[in-house]
């Protein structure tokens, strides 16, 4: 007998991982709308009737509910709440990111690029072999990582940042970078949820370009280098926002 997704989260409510937990309960609310429990249009119970409903904090539920938003299965309506989505099967990007997401993932990259490329010049002046060491391996993981998993893949991403920051040698951006991980993570999830497969595979080869230009500056110790090839690569998240946000309008 299979136990169900809500079964399972129980069982795993006191081991304190949070992604798991996140993991049980994104299948958990997908299974209710798979039921019809939440029906098509349906408002999803607030944050704090989730966390009693499921025994996690509110950061799980942040967590799933962000998630399933990227999977075009919830819709945020901002200042009335998150819905089950009408059409679960849209295609357009920009159909399923809600505006304060959308904006928000907007002010968080300028922050990034504006922090993110000094850090990547002190990590190349002040790395140690053992932070580069970490670093490659990192980066390894993240070329073994499921291309058919989005999360897995955007996990792997941030991950690669905040070893960055970590061979940067000053503490205060790696904890930037955590305290705004939530964020981060919500932008990289857009950014490797393609809906065609050959599209992801090859947008994910040419980010694993782009890290690998970031990582072999900081390996050469060459501090402009560094720099220039993080401006790059979050510029180009950027500019894909900008071209998004200017399509809406039009």
């Amino acid at each position: 007998m299979t136990l169900d997704a809500e079964t399972l989260l129980k069982n795993a409510a006191s081991s304190g991982r949070r992604r798991s937990l996140t993991e049980l309960v994104i299948q958990a609310l997908s299974d209710k709308i798979d039921r019809g429990e939440y029906a098509p249009g349906a408002k999803l119970p607030t944050e704090p009737e989730l966390c009693t409903e499921f025994g996690v904090s509110r950061t799980v539920i942040r967590e799933a509910v962000a998630s399933l938003k990227l999977g075009r299965r919830l819709i945020a309506r901002h200042g009335v709440g998150v819905f089950v989505s009408d059409d679960a099967a849209q295609s357009v990007e920009t159909a399923f990111i809600d505006p304060a997401t959308f904006k928000n993932s907007m002010h968080v990259l300028e922050l990034r690029i504006g922090v993110e490329c000094e850090c990547a010049a002190y990590a190349a002046q002040r790395r140690s072999e053992q932070q580069l060491k970490a670093l490659k391996q990192v980066y390894a993981s993240m070329e073994v990582a499921s291309v058919d998993d989005d999360a897995e893949c955007a996990r792997a991403d941030f991950e690669f940042h905040l070893a960055i920051a970590t061979c940067s040698g000053n503490p205060h951006f790696s904890s930037l970078l955590k305290s705004l991980g939530q964020e981060i993570i919500i932008d990289l999830r857009l950014k490797h949820a393609k809906a065609d497969a050959k599209e992801r595979k090859t947008f994910i080869k040419r980010i694993q370009r782009e890290h690998g230009e970031i990582l072999d500056a900081i390996e050469k110790q060459d501090e402009a280098a560094a720099r220039r090839a993080m401006r790059r690569h979050l510029n180009e998240s950027l500019e894909r926002y900008h071209n998004l946000s200017n399509a809406r309008a039009e």
